[in-house]
């Protein structure tokens, strides 16, 4: 034990855990250093419709309620932990944020994480919201359904298309695996900007009676 503590004391000396947003030595344990943490951008909302997060979705599909966790924007803290999660493999961040989330979700019949293409989901080796989908179920003691939605159509990088060629690219993205579920539903991603990309994971639970759709995401743009 005395071995394992000197030599993390020194890993800890020469190469220092940082903040992954303004890169100050934190200790080991953390992500974010303190002033970063204590300045997270939450919106607090709730999960209702009086939110930007619906009115983005509202406009494409059939969506009960929606609730984003922080305020996303270019260069602030949300985007270095987003960044974090989606690149670098980072399930502790999903983990981390998942336990911030402080809404009541009584009453649901699952959480479910929008998926990511086969191909897609080869190449990163992991889905980015699945950590922070699972603490959610885990925290809520709801299903964690990741085999109800798949992504069956590969799609290039979203990030610079406007709103109508981001829909058109992903028409018929989505597919239910088990068209006969019936009752409320959340549905996870990342983050909102458009509503193109969450919207279009929605529209296959609009076309069946009996199924409700709400949304959380992480981060809101």
């Amino acid at each position: 034990m005395e071995i394992r503590t000197i030599v993390n004391s020194l890993i800890d000396l020469f190469f220092p855990m940082r903040c992954i947003h303004c890169s100050d030595v934190i200790a080991s344990t953390q992500i974010l250093c303190v002033p970063c943490s204590t300045n997270l951008p939450y919106t607090r909302w709730e999960l209702n419709q009086n939110n930007k997060a619906f009115r983005q979705l509202y406009q494409y599909c059939r969506v009960e309620a929606a609730y984003s966790l922080l305020h996303f924007s270019k260069r602030n803290v949300t985007q270095s932990l987003l960044h974090e999660m989606k690149y670098k493999a980072r399930p502790e961040i999903g983990a981390l944020l998942a336990a911030k989330v402080n809404i009541d979700l009584s009453g649901y019949d699952g959480i479910i994480p929008v998926p990511l293409h086969p191909k897609r989901l080869k190449q990163r080796g992991y889905n980015q919201v699945a950590d922070f989908t699972k603490k959610l179920a885990e925290i809520h003691s709801l299903p964690y359904l990741d085999q109800i939605l798949i992504r069956n159509r590969f799609n290039s990088s979203q990030v610079f298309k406007n709103k109508r060629d981001r829909i058109q690219s992903l028409n018929n993205a989505f597919q239910l695996l088990n068209p006969e579920i019936k009752g409320h539903y959340i549905i996870v991603d990342d983050l909102i900007t458009t509503g193109a990309t969450l919207s279009q994971a929605i529209v296959p639970f609009n076309a069946h009676n009996g199924v409700k759709v709400s949304v959380i995401t992480i981060a809101c743009a």
